[in-house]
């Protein structure tokens, strides 16, 4: 007579089990790769350019002004620019931004946004009497578009303490900018803060105070004329660097070249230590009395490229 083998009912029931374990986890396996993936990717980059997206811009002048009397679209030689004049006869702060946040960092993530970017301008005094021309013009990052009570020595970007040039929004201010300056602060406090000499180039984070600051020389030779900013930040290497580049006056023709722009100076700074993960880009502006001058903003890019810091 054959016996009939047969499986212990416990073996059976741990081969049947991993036999279940073994399909649930071949299941289970593409999405928690798909997961993995997509949480060490980094965000996309994005890319602003204007012109032509002047509708995507945002004009926000200090309380008791209208956009339309200090942010003019005007036709030129290389399309649609942006003229920042006023009427006032007293200055007036204003910003020009982009009005969506950008991503600049992501908490947690191994990646941070790169950016550069780079614009055109040319501050124009009235008939040539650069004595009495004043204003300024600065790139920024911030984290909102209020210009609030914040005044002309800021360029509307957040208000100061006068003695210090540092903010008093304290740690809500979340701003870093670049600015160009075209007027000196004449405060009759002998304790009050006072900009260097004008013009000048000024690295400013929270405070109009600057970190860095560059001379620019003469006023008469550089009022007049188109000046073309790049600023590129590396956030790899930490490091942002502003290049000038000088164009000939009375030529609208000759295309800003970073290759040829004279890099002011540079500094290395971790982007995330001070400003918030997603902020707002473009510009503050200290709008000269329209009887002694105007700003006027050809072009403006940025671009953001995410890189891996850690």
């Amino acid at each position: 007579m054959t016996e009939t083998s047969s499986f212990p009912p416990s073996l059976l029931f741990s081969y049947l089990f991993l036999l279940i374990l073994l399909v649930l986890s071949i299941a289970i396996l593409p999405s928690s790769i798909h997961a993995a993936a997509s949480a060490s990717a980094p965000p996309k980059g994005v890319t602003l350019s204007f012109p032509p997206f002047t509708s995507s811009l945002k004009c926000v002048p200090t309380s008791g002004y209208k956009a339309s009397e200090i942010c003019h679209a005007v036709s030129g030689q290389t399309g649609t620019q942006i003229l920042l004049y006023s009427e006032s006869q007293s200055v007036v702060s204003t910003r020009y931004q982009y009005a969506s946040k950008v991503q600049l960092w992501k908490k947690g993530s191994p990646y941070a946004a790169s950016f550069s970017t780079a614009f055109t301008v040319l501050a124009s005094p009235v008939d040539d009497r650069t004595s009495t021309f004043g204003g300024g013009i600065a790139f920024a990052i911030t984290p909102d578009l209020r210009v609030g009570q914040s005044g002309p020595e800021s360029f509307g970007l957040f208000e100061v303490d006068e003695k210090t040039g540092n903010s008093l929004r304290g740690n809500a201010t979340k701003t870093i900018a670049v600015e160009i300056d075209m007027s000196r602060n004449f405060a009759d406090d002998p304790n009050a803060f006072v900009d260097p000499p004008i013009p000048h180039l000024g690295l400013d984070i929270n405070s109009v105070n600057s970190v860095e600051v560059a001379s620019l020389g003469d006023l008469e030779d550089f009022t007049d004329c188109r000046i073309a900013v790049f600023i590129d930040y590396d956030a790899a290497k930490q490091l942002l660097e502003i290049r000038l580049q000088k164009l000939p006056k009375n030529d609208e023709t000759t295309k800003p070249d970073k290759k040829k722009g004279k890099r002011y100076f540079s500094r290395r700074l971790r982007l995330s230590d001070y400003v918030n993960e997603s902020s707002y880009v473009g510009f503050g502006s200290r709008v000269p009395i329209g009887d002694d001058g105007v700003y006027l903003l050809y072009d403006w890019t940025f671009s953001t490229t995410w890189v891996r810091t850690m």
